[in-house]
């Protein structure tokens, strides 16, 4: 009886943990291009909005072999539901896209792909 207790207590302790954990789920977030995409033409920018505010502390955009594209971005200061990040100019390829933030004191992350033809 003390173990199913113990596993109990240990169980409910856990829970918000892993609430924390999947508060960051890629669902919470618009993207314009929008994940696995495949465009005709290269987007000019990178659009994000999220299901409530947060602080967005980075953002990566990996092309073509894995290269890194620079990007315009500094991590803001305050919390927004959209951000638009201007892109350069891409070429047709893969890409990966890698944000981060905070939201409601929770960390938060997500990963989107698009294609350019």
């Amino acid at each position: 009886m003390k173990h199913l207790v113990l596993a109990a207590a240990l169980a409910l302790c856990a829970t918000p943990a892993l609430a924390q954990q999947t508060h960051g789920d890629s669902s919470e977030v618009v993207s314009v291009p929008a994940d696995d995409a495949v465009l005709a033409a290269a987007p000019g920018a990178l659009s994000l909005t999220f299901e409530h505010a947060i602080v967005l502390t980075e953002v990566q955009v990996h092309g073509p072999g894995h290269t890194v594209i620079p990007l315009a971005f500094t991590a803001s200061a305050n919390a927004a539901a959209t951000y638009s990040i201007p892109l350069p100019a891409l070429s047709s390829g893969a890409y990966e896209v890698h944000w981060s933030g905070t939201g409601d004191g929770h960390a938060m992350e997500g990963t989107l792909h698009f294609t350019i033809q």
